[in-house]
Order: structure tokens, then C-alpha cells, then sequence
């Protein structure tokens, strides 16, 4: 199930922490559309993106990008790390955001545009064991 997100471009991005645990899989969906000049929620088309990633920053200022290689139209947003995805984050608190560039000549952003949807803190944990 995906969450319905409408926002204003200025606004942007959104706060979103996330809990993620290391070398499992995580996914979350989101149907996103922007309000802009009170023209309505219009759905992003988030296929023409040219680039789609999620970017991690430890407290030590390394960056870990994941390309996020599944677009979709309409709105429709997937964040889906696998477990090898996870298992490259240690243990710890992350800052996090989702970038998408638009090439210009784009349909939503014909001039082009570089737009950070989320940003937010991430905490990465060791799984729960079986018991």
C-alpha cells in the first residue's frame, strides 16, 4: 500500500525517518503529486527522472548512494533496498534523502530540475534473531 503525498515544490523535501534493519530487505511506496499556484495535485511523471537515488550520510560524512532504478508514472514512487542493498549500512544513524534529477524538456519540469523528495534521519539496526 502506498502513502498519498501532495506537497508544494517549495516545501519539498519532506521529512521522512525510516528504521532499517541490516541485510534485510526494506521497501516503502509513496503516490506523490505537487500543488503548485493552487493549480491542483498534479501526479508526478517519475519515469523521465534521469537519475533516482537514495543517498546515505554517516557521522562521519561518508555518502553510501543506492540507485533506485524502479521509476514509475502517475506518482507512483518505490524505495526498495535488498538485503546485499542494507548490509552495506553499519549499524547507526544516517541522514537520508531521495534525489531525482529531470532532464530539461521534461513533462513536469520542462526546464529541468534536481528535486530532493525526502529527507530525513535514518537508523539502521541489526536484525532481530529467530529464536
Amino acid at each position: 500500500m502506498a502513502d498519498d503525498i501532495t506537497a508544494r515544490y517549495a516545501d519539498l523535501p519532506k521529512r521522512r525517518d525510516i528504521r532499517i534493519q541490516s541485510g534485510r530487505s526494506w521497501e516503502e511506496r509513496w503516490a506523490v503529486s505537487l500543488d503548485e499556484e493552487d493549480a491542483g495535485a498534479v501526479a508526478i511523471d517519475f519515469s523521465e527522472a534521469t537519475t533516482y537515488e537514495a543517498r546515505f550520510r554517516a557521522a562521519d560524512d561518508t555518502v553510501t548512494v543506492f540507485d533506485l532504478t524502479e521509476h514509475g508514472a502517475s506518482g507512483a514512487v518505490t524505495m526498495r533496498l535488498d538485503g546485499a542493498d542494507t548490509a552495506q549500512l553499519d549499524r547507526g544513524r544516517y541522514t537520508w534523502e531521495m534525489v531525482f534529477i529531470f532532464p530539461v524538456g521534461s513533462t513536469d519540469f520542462p526546464d529541468g530540475a534536481t528535486l530532493s523528495l525526502f529527507k530525513g534521519v535514518a537508523v539502521v539496526e541489526e536484525p532481530v534473531p529467530a529464536s
